[in-house]
């Protein structure tokens, strides 16, 4: 084969890992600082509008690498339409780390930032809480959602949800505007 055929068939085989935008990586423990439990190495890139978030796991005391089949791969967890800024976040807290993707944006009606936090917890990827605050058309607009007390904060008013199952906060299911097709938030207007 020609160097140039090959060149040519080698860019051809490798371009759609060049075509996948890594927005932010992030590692850690799901024990948190104690550096028990689970290693787990997160990636988010983009997905068209969307932002996709995979996320491989290592045994304990080993790190965990991106290769070979993710434990979880959720290709529209966050929007990526608009966003000036997306990564990922590990708070460590005294229950185990937590991630978080922040997600900043702008567009022609208003500007905001929304975080979708989720932890390892019972052998699934659990969604524990969602934040969005921003303005638009001049109108702030802010929900806080607790999913392990199962509150919304709105605009300063705190309601109690629906009790949901354990298995109605997996991660795998959760999409963009999850948060408005529960009833956790409502749009602002």
């Amino acid at each position: 084969m020609r160097p140039i055929a090959s060149l040519a068939l080698f860019l051809a085989c490798a371009a759609p890992a060049w075509s996948q935008n890594v927005l932010s990586e992030a590692s850690g423990n799901w024990a948190g600082a104690s550096g028990d439990g689970f290693t787990f190495f997160a990636r988010l890139t983009q997905n068209e509008d969307m932002a996709r978030l995979t996320i491989w796991s290592g045994n304990p005391g080993t790190p965990a690498v991106a290769e070979g089949e993710p434990q979880f791969d959720n290709p529209v967890i966050a929007i990526g339409a608009f966003a000036t800024k997306q990564e990922l976040e590990v708070l460590d807290t005294g229950d185990g780390s937590i991630l978080q993707i922040v997600t900043e944006y702008a567009d022609e009606e208003g500007t905001g930032r929304i975080v979708t936090q989720l932890q390892y917890l019972d052998n699934q990827f659990t969604l524990i809480g969602y934040s969005s605050s921003g303005e638009t058309g001049g109108k702030q607009h802010d929900c806080d959602v607790d999913l392990w007390k199962m509150t919304a904060t709105e605009d300063g008013k705190t309601r109690v949800l629906e009790p949901v199952g354990f298995e109605a906060l997996n991660a795998s299911y959760w999409t963009w505007d999850a948060p408005f097709e529960r009833g956790f938030c409502h749009r602002g207007e």
